[in-house]
């Protein structure tokens, strides 16, 4: 028999796994929703994923108000989820931005060519402007490979 903790942590997986469905399939309105209710959770990993989705969905809707064209980071996040890392790089070395998120998904992208070390700067690098990337990265299956390498042992 479950708990009611458990029953609940089950319940905002679901959301999770939904919002990021709705995401990646560029249903960035219903996406924001179901993020939206993850920053409610009271479960800091839900919370904390949710905030930085909600913050990369704004700047991809704001982007979509003023252009047509794909956004570098859109562009970056969609060749990730199509497994393109090559392709993604090429598009983050082109931002002159030093954002977390930008390092973040450099170190998706380097941990897909299995260049490690150059993965774990971009992760710790991320992880010191924005802490929340700490988080995000232990539960990014992605990054699994980078985390089993040990070389992020002091993040």
């Amino acid at each position: 028999m479950k708990t009611e903790s458990e029953r609940n942590y089950e319940h905002y997986l679901g959301i999770m796994n939904q919002a990021l469905d709705l995401f990646n399939k560029r249903k960035l309105k219903d996406a924001r929703a179901a993020f939206n209710k993850l920053k409610n959770s009271g479960i800091l990993e839900f919370q904390n994923k949710a905030e930085v989705y909600l913050e990369i969905i704004e700047e991809i809707l704001s982007a979509r108000r003023t252009k047509v064209e794909e956004e570098p980071l859109e562009k970056a996040i969609r060749l990730i989820n199509e497994k393109e890392p090559e392709e993604a790089l090429q598009v983050l070395d082109s931002v002159k931005d030093e954002d977390a998120k930008i390092w973040y998904l450099r170190a998706l992208a380097l941990t897909m060519l299995d260049r490690t070390d150059e993965a774990a700067e971009a992760l710790k690098k991320a992880v010191s402007m924005d802490r929340r990337f700490y988080f995000l990265s232990r539960k990014e299956p992605d990054l699994f490979p980078l985390w089993d390498t040990g070389k992020l042992e002091n993040l």
